[in-house]
């Protein structure tokens, strides 16, 4: 009896400095990221029977357990991702927000500086033979050119920082992925060890933050981690999948019995994922195929709900979806009806499987069983929601304000004639009729009438002709022809080595454009106020910048070939681009004013909503850590406690075995 008492004063002695240990321990990883604190498990030893009576044979400490909350864990994990989902895009906007910011008081935002260049045309209107006015005119338009640069270029450089953060994310990522795994060895061969614990629970939420994960606890001590809404797992067990963050590309799904050996090229880019899928079987340029955004889930309709067809083949007959040019190359087969492809016109997200193949994971709202939250999601949705559409935006407004103010600046006329002209926009082939030219605006050429005036030494009309210009059937080199042959050696027209159009004028002879219904000049970049293409490349044509007298203000009375004194029709005609309503964009009717005013509105609710949704995410990622920590957080006036109370079992114990042994002294001592 003396024995087992003895043993079971020095077991439970035994156990009290386990106990004292473990509570240090806690204490030492108070601040310890990831750590949960860990509580000695004792476990009754049983019992025995003396003389009839039962008696306790003490406890054993069978584990050291770890406190942590796995529920609350999978719930704090969830709301994590989106807290960082929402912080990450929250930066962003919040900058963008500030570059469109709106300031008429201090004269500066993009609305401000478009009605002063509005009103510049007006007050030249008022005074067509004002220097000052012209001054003015140009200095209002670099104010407005250097808005839209300076725009173009921070929203370019903004996604040039997140692409280049997605990368370090992704790379981070998957070191996570590998340390999660290495820990999940480490764990089944000692599933007691808190350090480890504590590791891998903290790469789990530093892998959380980047991409939301769903978290599967297993019996042997390791976890399976997926990715949160969908099907692809990341590790299982020491088993990893990485992701890789890949460039554009094209992927083709061909129906089993097609023969088609040609290849889809594209260039370009958009946010937009493009699904095609053919409709009719033929030949490259005969077969129509139709267009998704969404995965083949819906279909690209016109303005009337119709179903859009395209059709392409060569690159000289391309067809341009969502800001992608579309093309077939080295066929000798038909497409088949249900002949598919993919095109990826952006750097994306993808999930790498055993066998080395990719499968996309980039971040959509329009397809399922994408990745949603977490840092590396709101950085796509960031750039691919906000930053890329607002530049795109942002390019469609500048390249309507070029061609709406050249077709008008086109057909007007300045304080002096020209006497020779070269064309700012280049055609890829002038011998291909005008809608093939490869001109920027070539889809702009409509049928209509281009006129011409000659004037000689005195300024006395030497020649008017008007020629007919039909973009479906007609070539630059056409034009050329038609104007050569008009005009004789007064006026030469020519295309140079660049593709550019050339007018030039005889010697002590001067011309004018009449008009040009057509729009042909204006695509050529001839007697045009700016040059450019879009917001980053805009720019006023040197050709006006360094001589107003070449800022058009009025126009020439076709009756007679003069130009009116006082005439101000053009200052006028683009006046009235203020309020007209024009195409930008994918909008066919609105007015600039409305256009740009919806970036901005964009933006700002862009803005304003990640900034809600922040407030509401940081709010609900508190709650549960806060939970987590109550649960299984390190409180150290509690450990201070469980030391007393230990310390007290071992002191205990410590007199059990000084009164155990004075027992059997005395027992020896009667022998």
């Amino acid at each position: 009896m003396l024995n087992s008492l003895y043993s079971l004063a020095l077991t439970s002695m035994t156990n009290a400095q386990t106990s004292i240990a473990n509570a240090t321990n806690n204490i030492a990883n108070s601040s310890t990221a990831g750590y949960a604190r860990t509580e000695t498990v004792y476990e009754t030893s049983g019992y025995t029977t003396y003389n009839g009576v039962t008696v306790g044979l003490g406890a054993d400490i069978t584990s050291i357990e770890s406190q942590l909350n796995k529920f609350l864990e999978v719930q704090y994990l969830k709301a994590y991702a989106q807290v960082n989902y929402y912080d990450t895009s929250l930066n962003y906007l919040s900058q963008v927000d500030s570059l469109f910011e709106q300031d008429e008081e201090n004269k500066t935002g993009l609305n401000y500086l478009m009605s002063q260049n509005w009103l510049a045309w007006s007050e030249l209107s008022s005074d067509p033979t004002s220097s000052s006015a012209r001054e003015a005119l140009l200095g209002d338009a670099e104010n407005l050119i250097y808005e839209l640069n300076n725009a173009s270029t921070q929203l370019e450089n903004t996604i040039d920082t997140v692409e280049s953060e997605i990368s370090d994310q992704v790379s981070e990522a998957n070191e996570l992925i590998d340390q999660i795994a290495a820990l999940n060895k480490s764990l089944v061969a000692d599933p007691d060890n808190s350090q480890f614990l504590a590791q891998r629970t903290q790469a789990l939420r530093e892998l959380d933050a980047l991409v939301e994960v769903d978290v599967t606890y297993k019996d042997d001590g390791s976890v399976t981690v997926d990715m949160a809404n969908g099907s692809y797992p990341l590790v299982d067990g020491e088993e990893t999948h990485h992701l890789s963050y890949s460039a554009p590309t094209s992927t083709e799904s061909l129906i089993p019995s097609s023969t088609y050996d040609g290849t889809l090229k594209y260039s370009g880019t958009s946010s937009e994922e493009i699904t095609l899928e053919f409709v009719t079987s033929g030949s490259d340029g005969t077969a129509q195929f139709k267009v998704s955004y969404d995965g083949g889930q819906t279909w690209e309709t016109d303005e009337n709900g119709n179903q859009l067809l395209y059709t392409a083949d060569s690159s000289s007959n391309s067809v341009e979806v969502n800001g992608v040019e579309i093309s077939f190359e080295g066929s000798t087969t038909d497409h088949s009806a249900g002949d598919r492809y993919t095109i990826v016109a952006k750097s994306g997200l993808y999930w790498e499987r055993s066998n080395g193949t990719l499968a996309n994971v980039t971040p959509s709202n329009s397809i399922s069983n994408r990745l949603e939250s977490g840092s590396i999601a709101g950085l796509f949705d960031t750039r691919d929601e906000t930053l890329q559409p607002v530049l795109d935006d942002l390019d469609s407004l500048a390249e309507s304000l070029i061609w709406e103010t050249n077709y008008a600046h086109s057909q007007g006329t300045g304080t002096e004639h020209h006497t020779s002209i070269t064309g700012t926009y280049a055609a890829k082939d002038s011998s291909a009729t005008l809608e093939n030219s490869g001109l920027y605006f070539a889809d702009k050429i409509e049928s209509g009438e281009l006129t011409l005036v000659t004037y000689d030494a005195d300024g006395n009309v030497s020649t008017q002709a008007t020629i007919n210009v039909d973009p479906t059937t007609q070539s630059l080199d056409d034009i050329v022809s038609s104007i050569n042959s008009a005009f004789g050696s007064d006026l030469t027209a020519s295309v140079n080595a660049d593709g550019q159009l050339e007018l030039n004028a005889a010697s002590d002879m001067s011309f004018e454009v009449g008009q040009d219904t057509s729009g042909v000049l204006a695509a050529c970049g001839v007697n045009t106020f700016y040059t450019g293409t879009d917001a980053g490349t805009i720019a006023v044509n040197d050709y006006v910048s360094s001589d107003s007298s070449h800022i058009n203000c009025g126009c020439v009375d076709l009756s007679d070939g003069t130009v009116p004194s006082g005439s101000n029709d053009t200052a006028n005609a683009i006046y009235a681009l203020t309020s007209a309503t024009v195409g930008i964009g994918d909008d066919s009717s609105t007015s600039f004013s409305d256009y740009l005013a919806a970036i901005v509105a964009k933006v700002g609710a862009a803005a304003s909503s990640a900034e809600v949704a922040q407030t509401s995410a940081a709010s609900n990622s508190d709650y549960y850590y806060n939970q987590q920590q109550s649960a299984s957080g390190v409180n150290t006036d509690e450990e201070v406690v469980d030391l007393a109370k230990y310390q007290s079992q071992y002191e205990a114990c410590a007199k059990i075995i000084e009164i155990t042994q004075s027992l059997m002294d005395t027992a020896l001592s009667l022998v």
